[in-house]
C-alpha cells in the first residue's frame, strides 16, 4: 500500500499512449475498406488504423461506413429513437467509460424512458453484487489497501493478479516478505502467484531475483471451490469442537457469530456431516492438502480472502460467494483491521458505474433524487441486464442497441448466437 519512486502501471501507460496516438482514421480509409473485409482484421491492426476523425454511418448498399456531420448524426439517431418503444431499447455501458460520462448516459437513458442499462459487471461480478449484498448487506469488498499491512493470512480463489491486476503484486510481495501466509486455490499455476520479479527494480531484472508469493498453491478442480471451503470449514468446526470439549480456547469466534450471524448451527451440522470422500471428489484435492490450508486459517488472527471471476463466473456463482462468506464468518473475519473480503474487479470504473446509476435494477439507482434534480419521472420497472438483453436481441424483441465503450458481442458468453 506504500507508493514507490516513479511508480506507474505499465498497462496503464500503454493504454494512455494509445489514447494519445497521432494516427488518424479518415473517411478515405473506409472508402478503401468495406466492413466485411475489416471484420477479418485483428484488433491490433484495427487500432493501428488510428482514431476516428468523423462520425460514421453504415451504408448497407456499399457495405461501408460513410462520414456524416455531427448534426446529421444527432438528428438521425434522435429520429430513430423517437420511433421506438423506450422499453425495448438497450443502453449498454462498459467500465471503460468515465464515471461522469456514465452518469450522463444513465440520465439520458432514463429521460428517454428506458431502464435497460446492462453493463460489463453483469458479465463478471454480478454474483458478488447479489451474493455479498444478500449475505452481509454490502455488494462490494470490505477492505482497503491498508488492511494488507495488518493481515497475517491471505486466501486466493480464482484470481490471477499477474495477468489481471499487476499493480496488486507490489502489496502482495510486501505481505510475503513480512511473513504473511498466502494460500492459493486455482486450477492452473500462475507465475504471478508463484513468484514476483519487479519490472521496475533494475537489480531484480538484471539478476533474475524474485520474491516467492504463495506459501501454498493448490490446483483445485474447476468448479470445486465450494467443496474446498466446506473442507476448511469442517476442519475448523471439528477442531473447535475438540478444543471446547477439552476446555481449551475455541477456534471459532462464537461471540461474533451469536451477535452478527444467523444459521450457524445448521451450517456446522452440514459441515460435520459432509464426508471427506465427497469433499475430495468434488474439490480434486486430498484431505491432507485441504487440512494444510485450513490450519493456516485456524491460526490466523486476521484473514483476507481475495477472489475473482474464477469464482463468480459459474452457474453456482452466488453459492460460491455465499460459501466464501460462511467460511470467513466462522472466525469473525469481517469488519476489523486486516480482515475481510477483497473481490477484485476487472475494470476500475465498474463499481463506480453502479454508484452513479448504471443498473437495470430500480432499487439500486437514486431515482427520487434524479426526479428532484431534473424534473422528470424516471422509469421504475425492472430493466434488462446483459443476459436479458441478449435474449431480447435473439428473440427479435429489442428494437435498438446503444453502446458506450466496450465490445458487447465479443464480451458476452454466447458470442456466436448474439452475433447471428
Amino acid at each position: 500500500a506504500k507508493p514507490h519512486i516513479a511508480e506507474f502501471c505499465e498497462n496503464g501507460a500503454k493504454a494512455t499512449a494509445w489514447e494519445l496516438t497521432g494516427y488518424r482514421n479518415t473517411p478515405a480509409f473506409f472508402a478503401e475498406h468495406d466492413v466485411t473485409a475489416l471484420r477479418s482484421w485483428k484488433d491490433f491492426d484495427l487500432e493501428q488504423a488510428g482514431r476516428l476523425t468523423h462520425p460514421l454511418k453504415y451504408d448497407a448498399n456499399t457495405d461501408r461506413y460513410v462520414a456524416v456531420s455531427w448534426a446529421e448524426a444527432f438528428a438521425d439517431i434522435g429520429a430513430k429513437l423517437k420511433g421506438y418503444d423506450p422499453k425495448k431499447v438497450i443502453f449498454y455501458a462498459s467500465g471503460r467509460a468515465s464515471l461522469e460520462t456514465s452518469y450522463m448516459y444513465g440520465l439520458m437513458a432514463r429521460m428517454y424512458g428506458s431502464q435497460n442499462l446492462p453493463d460489463s459487471s453483469n458479465m463478471c461480478h454480478e454474483t458478488t453484487s447479489v451474493g455479498l449484498k444478500s449475505a452481509i448487506g454490502s455488494p462490494v469488498g470490505t477492505i482497503q489497501l491498508e488492511d494488507y499491512d495488518k493481515c497475517d493470512a491471505i486466501f486466493f480463489f480464482g484470481q490471477n493478479p499477474g495477468s489481471n491486476s499487476p499493480r496488486f503484486l507490489h502489496p502482495l510481495r510486501d505481505c510475503a516478505k513480512r511473513g504473511v501466509e498466502i494460500v492459493v486455490f486455482n486450477p492452473l499455476k500462475e507465475r504471478g502467484l508463484e513468484r514476483f520479479q519487479d519490472p521496475q527494480n533494475p537489480l531484480e531484472m538484471a539478476t533474475g531475483k524474485s520474491t516467492p508469493i504463495a506459501s501454498q498453491y493448490h490446483q483445485v478442480k474447476a468448479g470445486g471451490d465450494i467443496a474446498v471451503m466446506m473442507g476448511i470449514s469442517k476442519f475448523v468446526i471439528e477442531a473447535d469442537d475438540i478444543a471446547r470439549q477439552s476446555g481449551a480456547p475455541g477456534i471459532i469466534d462464537h461471540d461474533f457469530i451469536a451477535q452478527h450471524t444467523t444459521g450457524f448451527d445448521a451450517f456446522a451440522d452440514k459441515a460435520r456431516a459432509t464426508s471427506w470422500d465427497a469433499i475430495e471428489l468434488n474439490s480434486g484435492l486430498t484431505r491432507a492438502a485441504i487440512e494444510e490450508a485450513a490450519a493456516v486459517y485456524a491460526r490466523s488472527k486476521a484473514t483476507i480472502v481475495v477472489y475473482g471471476m474464477g469464482l463468480t463466473q459459474h452457474v453456482h456463482g452466488i453459492d460460491n460467494v455465499h460459501m466464501v462468506v460462511n467460511f470467513m464468518l466462522l472466525r469473525g473475519n469481517v469488519g476489523r483491521p486486516g480482515a475481510g473480503f477483497g473481490p477484485v474487479r476487472g475494470h476500475s470504473n465498474v463499481q463506480g458505474q453502479r454508484t452513479v446509476g448504471i443498473t437495470e435494477k430500480p432499487e439500486l439507482a437514486p431515482l427520487d433524487r434524479l426526479k428532484e434534480l431534473y424534473g422528470f419521472e424516471p422509469p421504475r420497472d425492472l430493466g434488462w441486464d446483459t443476459v436479458a438483453s441478449c435474449e431480447a436481441v435473439m428473440a427479435g424483441e429489442a428494437q435498438a442497441f446503444v453502446g458506450l465503450g466496450g465490445n458487447f458481442v465479443r464480451a458476452v458468453a454466447d458470442t456466436a448466437s448474439v452475433e447471428d
